[in-house]
């Protein structure tokens, strides 16, 4: 997406020195079977708040846009064709057109009658950063599936030379319906299993433990409306397999941009002509959204899992398309 946006951005991102090269990841099974993939392409682990940052300081540096900072939107309504957003200082600004990129916990996602939060296709999760796992491979993540944690994963993502993202994620539903307490699972599953306790003996954790909501993708949704689009997780595109979001949010901004200039230039921002968004985006995201939405329900038979891994560490083009599906 930066590439298509601006091909500098991609060579200021290989620059950029607040990330770690990833080339692949490990997936440790309930058995303890191990199973190591390539990507298709190279990617980078980095923390949101120094990509988000990243990015932000380039639309800083655009002369035709105003930035608002230190403003946080507590209520948006729609009125006579209009949007009005009110911020935590009481001040009202109007638009015609509001591209909704505020995160699993949308307040524009309101004005949709979408917007109930559907526990089979929302997930909870917890992350922390420590330094100084012992047995990392820094340009490797690792996803280890737990029997006692099972539907949800653990993982260990290295985000430079001796600081890792580390986390614990489950579907809602089986939150609800186990009485999970993510903070606490994410201690016992380091604590308890024998590899990661000693992997984990002499780490340091830095700041502390922080959860999140994850509203996941595979479901057909509403994601425009009069005067408003949803983009990344306030439109529910997260990846239900891995969790992944950041990739189908810049896709989904992209897309927005694009049908913001032609509504800007017919100057019609019904619900019926931004309809033209739901249109391009779930014609190419959806079906892979639904794919995977269909391996995580898969994925939870943990004798399945191991059979596929056992099968794939001995056979190259099964290891190869869960390379490519994964």
């Amino acid at each position: 997406m930066l590439k298509k946006l601006d091909p500098q951005l991609t060579i200021e991102l290989e620059q950029f020195e607040k990330k770690a090269y990833s080339r692949g990841w490990k997936l440790i099974t309930p058995s303890k079977e191990e199973i190591k993939l390539n990507f298709v392409n190279h990617g980078y682990v980095s923390a949101r708040i120094d990509f988000d940052n990243f990015l932000f300081q380039k639309i800083k540096a655009k002369p035709d846009l105003t930035v608002f900072e230190n403003n946080v939107i507590k209520t948006v309504s729609r009125s006579e064709g209009f949007i009005q957003c009110t911020n935590n200082s009481g001040e009202v600004f109007t638009t015609k057109l509001i591209i909704a990129c505020d995160g699993a916990h949308s307040v524009v996602n309101k004005l949709s009658n979408d917007h109930f939060v559907d526990h089979d296709h929302y997930s909870g999760a917890v992350r922390a950063y420590y330094k100084n796992i012992s047995g990392i491979e820094k340009d490797i993540i690792e996803i280890h599936l737990s029997k006692n944690f099972l539907p949800g994963y653990f993982w260990i993502f290295p985000v430079s030379e001796t600081v890792s993202n580390v986390g614990f994620g489950m579907l809602s539903s089986d939150i609800s319906k186990r009485k999970i307490d993510l903070k606490k699972s994410l201690q016992r599953i380091i604590e308890e299993d024998e590899t990661l306790s000693k992997r984990f003996r002499d780490s340091e954790m830095l700041g502390e433990v922080k959860g999140f909501g994850l509203p996941l993708g595979g479901k057909k949704r509403s994601l425009s409306g009069n005067n408003y689009l949803l983009c990344g997780d306030a439109a529910s595109l997260i990846d239900p397999l891995n969790g992944e979001g950041i990739g189908n949010a810049m896709l989904s901004g992209f897309h927005a941009g694009k049908i913001a200039i032609n509504a800007v230039r017919a100057n019609n921002f019904s619900a019926e002509y931004l309809m033209q968004y739901d249109i391009e985006l779930n014609a190419r995201l959806l079906p892979e959204l639904k794919q995977k939405l269909f391996f995580q329900k898969l994925f939870n038979r943990p004798w399945l899992i191991n059979t596929l891994v056992y099968i794939g560490n001995r056979n190259r083009f099964l290891r190869e398309w869960l390379g490519r599906k994964l």
